[in-house]
């Protein structure tokens, strides 16, 4: 039986002194934003190209009027650096977001993010550190680079999920298991142990640590969910719970870089 007061599992509610927090949070945000000359931008809930982010089955998928396949939205990036290139034409190059994304079955996400048109990752990150330091929160940094994880299977002949899932029986090559060992820059003094293209992808990974005046650690075999980062790309974790992450992408052509803070996790964080 479904009660008048129930809500979807997934679905967010927030009152009083959780809802106050939540709207703290998110005026610091768009404060530090705007003292970085980011634009605001608020995308449509309804998307045709989010299986160019996500999988199907993360989707909450529908037709329009002429049968076409709509999906509510489950990822903003892809569709804001579209909206602003094709429909805006505008010049303005920094953008920001406060908006929800959804997921299959039922799940809602409140994001706070970003998106730097030809920006790089190192002020992407920076920024994602501004808005972290002005909550006075501090959590570890994880940065990796998506092909490595690729460039591993080719040399290889693992499959990615192999990586994913860390099933290191298979990894039979002495470099791979070198790779297993990296967790900080001063692993990376000597790149000449590994396969020219895997060495290219750390070199980036490790320009990027050097430029980020933070702490990091270092996962180059970690796998990302998302589908359209193209080189180095974050998170920043609290226990189980991932409170923030971001990276590079090519969208129409143009190399960007861009960020999401997940709001209920970091709430969560704050509400303790």
């Amino acid at each position: 039986m479904i009660f008048a007061h129930d809500i979807p599992d997934g679905a967010k509610l927030y009152f009083g002194k959780k809802a106050k927090i939540k709207r703290e949070i998110e005026h610091i945000a768009s404060e530090v934003f705007e003292n970085e000359e980011y634009e605001e931008i608020v995308s449509p809930y309804f998307s045709y190209h989010q299986l160019e982010a996500l999988s199907e089955k993360e989707l909450i998928r529908f037709t329009d009027r002429e049968n076409r396949s709509v999906a509510l939205r489950g990822d903003s990036s892809i569709d804001i650096i579209r909206i602003v290139l094709k429909r805006l034409k505008s010049e303005a190059k920094k953008w920001f977001y406060i908006q929800p994304v959804f997921r299959a079955p039922s799940t809602e996400i409140n994001q706070i993010g970003a998106e730097w048109l030809e920006g790089n990752i190192e002020d992407v990150l920076n920024t994602n550190i501004n808005i972290l330091n002005r909550l006075s929160k501090k959590y570890p940094l994880i940065l990796s680079h998506i092909q490595i994880p690729k460039e591993v299977c080719k040399l290889t002949g693992l499959d990615i999920e192999d990586i994913k899932k860390m099933r290191i029986y298979k990894f039979e090559e002495p470099w791979l298991k070198e790779l297993l060992k990296v967790n900080s820059i001063e692993d990376l003094e000597d790149l000449s142990k590994y396969p020219q293209s895997i060495a290219e992808s750390l070199k980036e990974l490790k320009k990027v640590a050097k430029e980020v005046n933070y702490d990091i650690i270092l996962a180059p075999l970690y796998v990302a969910n998302l589908r359209y980062y193209t080189g180095v790309f974050y998170r920043f974790i609290n226990k189980n719970d991932v409170i923030a992450k971001g990276g590079e992408y090519v969208v129409e052509g143009v190399k960007s870089a861009g960020f999401s803070i997940y709001t209920d996790n970091l709430l969560k964080d704050l509400d303790d």
